[in-house]
């Protein structure tokens, strides 16, 4: 997913779509990113290539917001408002503190007992 090349597809840990889009319904493993309303990550072993590599590859996508649990920094990083490959806004929110979440989700998190 996340661009329309197949060198450039990433797979996130979740994709949250309108339901009334049906998106998922019969979708191939590799769907296009059109309707996907935010994808989310969490850094593994390799986190430059959360926090890099799959931040460029959804914004190019034109998917509006990507949020990133990054264990390593102990934080959520949402990367909003795409241009080109890169993402214009970066809220921050170390674990512990609420990060206000847009529409259409329209919510804060909630990340008072992560550790």
């Amino acid at each position: 997913m996340a661009n329309r090349s197949r060198t450039h597809r990433r797979r996130p840990t979740s994709t949250f779509v309108p339901e009334e889009l049906r998106l998922f319904r019969d979708a191939p493993s590799w769907m296009e990113p059109d309707g996907v309303a935010m994808v989310a990550g969490v850094t593994a072993t390799k986190p430059d290539q959360d926090r890099i590599t799959r931040r460029h590859c959804y914004a190019r996508a034109g998917i509006p917001l990507y949020l990133l649990v990054d264990r390593e920094k102990s934080q959520l990083e949402l990367f909003g408002r795409p241009h080109r490959d890169e993402y214009t806004e970066v809220p921050l929110a170390a674990f512990g503190e609420p990060l206000a979440i847009p529409a259409p989700f329209a919510c804060d998190s909630d990340t008072k007992d992560f550790p």
